[in-house]
């Protein structure tokens, strides 16, 4: 519709701009036609005689009839011309005006058209045209110069726009254009500098071997003299033309292909950079027009490269101090735990400084558990860890996680729903840390679930993983996405009513990556998702025992494959508790983390 409607009014705008021109030539022609009757006296006595001729036939009762009918026709001739004349200039100047905004438009674009042409030509173009009128005019036999008046008020017209819209008509010209490409040459880069020398260079010989071939070649054809071996000069005068100027072209075709095979290293470069390769180094010669910008792009590299060495340096420098401060921490609220529970062994202690004594001791081990999870934290995240990887199944583990802190989901108002499947699911990890992760994604179900709804926890193989998915329903409203839940010290009580030291889901993360895991935090209005996702380990084959002949005797005990053992946490008899394998005392709470 906008492409109508702006074609719509370009043609309105020619149509009007067509009626101006033809109304300017038939006022000046009209003009000039009066003038010339106000100085010719046989032409007023010509119109004096024809009006006098139509008065006397309308008014004199003696002329015959037939002369009658002459004058009224004459008379009806000359009425309808007037009328026509009327009629014909009216439908000229009406589009003059009814579309007058439209032919501005269109007389700007005619403007900024004019303004890209240099004073000299448009001089020029004025002289040819005035000097064609005045030939046509002087073929003519009675033309009185309305052919060269009509291009004068044309060309007048054009030099009148061109002087209105275009402020700066004069100093458009040839030596000022010149002078602005060498100024702005001057500011060009080495690249534009040592390209646009090789193009005018490349046109400048061409040219001149042209010129020359051509000088030579018209010399020798129109010559009076005797030239010998006239027909072998010009063979080779043609032949130097073409070698010269195919020669020059090939030179140049051939040294823009080495500028475009700088490019390919170039682009090559920032592609690898790109993809984080930050040691990929170009190979550009030094003859080259993009040698500067290849150096710069080396030393751009070198600067980022310096940059994210400094980066990872200050965040290890970070990383260690934490660690440093919370072993530091550690110490002396160690001896804090055992000397506090030294007190409670005393005897005789009042009710009052008992229940003082619980409660430093319970703030104590808050403060110890917080700075272990730090701990942890800085640990995993400098990668200074020890894992002990192994095949497990993850569903044995995820039961063992559940009946070891029966004693914490008994007292919450929450509805568990849990479905792990028989199959085992293999994973290879370190089963004390994925054990952590659980624990900690269990617990914060039950610290921060709404009280009476259900939590679902639910163990699947995927695509060739492990996928372990907890949703619960929030207590609060939540206004973070997953990301920054994840991040260190961020708790979902923004409040701060409840325990906990916001390092929860960042150590589960952190052990999860460090396993070799996917761990994913996804939030639907108060529905809190955590998604723990491992690939399938593929379980070894079990060993087939050599074909043997029945003449062989029977393999011993000793000789007789072992059944294949599916590694991994142990699974507990019925009657007893569910443990770890690495504890040694049978406690149902797992190892403590290494300091």
């Amino acid at each position: 519709m906008a492409t109508k409607s702006k074609s719509t009014s370009t043609l309105r705008g020619v149509i009007s701009w067509l009626c101006l021109i033809v109304m300017l030539c038939g006022i000046a022609v009209g003009t000039v036609g009066l003038v010339i009757v106000a100085i010719d006296p046989f032409l007023q006595a010509r119109i004096a005689e024809f009006f006098s001729g139509l008065s006397s036939a309308s008014g004199s009762l003696e002329v015959s009839a037939e002369a009658a009918v002459q004058s009224q026709q004459a008379l009806y001739e000359f009425t309808v011309q007037i009328l026509s004349i009327v009629v014909l200039s009216v439908a000229v100047v009406l589009p003059v005006f009814l579309f007058r905004k439209d032919r501005q438009k269109l007389e700007a674009d005619l403007a900024r058209w004019l303004s890209k042409i240099w004073v000299e030509v448009k001089l020029l173009c004025i002289a040819l045209l005035l000097l064609f009128s005045l030939m046509v005019d002087a073929s003519m036999a009675v033309s009185f110069g309305f052919v060269t008046l009509c291009t004068g008020i044309l060309l007048l017209y054009f030099l009148c726009l061109d002087i209105g819209y275009n402020k700066t008509l004069f100093r458009h010209n040839i030596i000022h254009s010149i002078l602005t490409a060498l100024n702005s040459y001057r500011g060009m880069s080495t690249f534009q500098q040592r390209s646009l020398r090789r193009l005018y260079s490349c046109l400048s010989v061409i040219l001149g071997i042209v010129f020359l071939a051509g000088m030579i070649f018209l010399w020798l054809t129109n010559t009076d003299r005797y030239v010998p071996f006239l027909e072998a000069l010009l063979f080779f005068t043609l032949l130097f033309a073409v070698i010269g100027v195919g020669g020059t072209i090939l030179w140049y075709v051939f040294a823009l292909k080495q500028d475009l095979r700088d490019w390919n290293f170039l682009m090559a470069q920032i592609a690898e950079m790109y993809g984080g390769n930050l040691d990929a180094v170009n190979h550009v010669p030094p003859t080259s027009n993009l040698y500067d910008c290849a150096m710069q792009l080396n030393m751009i590299r070198i600067g980022i490269q310096k940059a994210v060495d400094e980066g990872i340096k200050a965040d290890r420098t970070k990383v260690e101090l934490i660690t440093n401060v919370s072993h530091d921490i550690k110490t002396p609220l160690t001896s804090i735990i055992s000397y506090i529970e030294l007190i409670k062994k005393e005897p005789d202690l009042p009710p009052l400084v008992m229940d003082y004594v619980n409660t430093i001791s319970r703030k104590a081990d808050r403060l110890s558990s917080i700075v272990q999870d730090v701990f942890e934290v800085s640990k995993a995240a400098t990668g200074n860890i020890h894992l002990d990887l192994e095949d497990l199944d993850i569903g044995k583990l995820l039961r063992q996680t559940f009946a070891e802190m029966e004693e914490i989901l008994e007292p919450a108002e929450l509805t568990w729903r849990v479905d792990i499947p028989d199959t085992p699911l293999l994973v290879h990890a370190d089963g004390q840390r994925l054990y952590r992760v659980f624990q900690n994604l269990i617990r914060n179900c039950t610290q921060y679930s709404l009280e009476g709804s259900r939590v679902y926890v639910q163990l699947s193989a995927q695509n060739g993983n492990a996928v372990v998915s907890i949703r619960n329903i929030s207590r609060n409203e939540i206004t973070m996405n997953g990301e920054d839940l994840t991040a260190r010290f961020v708790r979902g009580d923004q409040n701060r009513t409840t325990e906990g030291s916001g390092l929860g889901l960042s150590i589960a993360k952190s052990f999860t990556e460090a396993c070799g895991g996917r761990f994913i935090v996804r939030t639907d209005g108060d529905l809190f998702i955590t998604v723990v996702e491992f690939p399938l380990a593929a379980p070894a084959p079990l060993p087939v025992p050599p074909v043997q002949a029945v003449s062989n005797p029977e393999p011993t005990a000793a000789q007789q494959p072992a059944p294949h053992p599916v590694s991994g946490p142990s699974s507990p008899p019925q009657e007893a508790p569910p443990v770890f394998p690495d504890q040694p005392d049978g406690s149902a709470q797992p190892p403590a983390s290494e300091t």
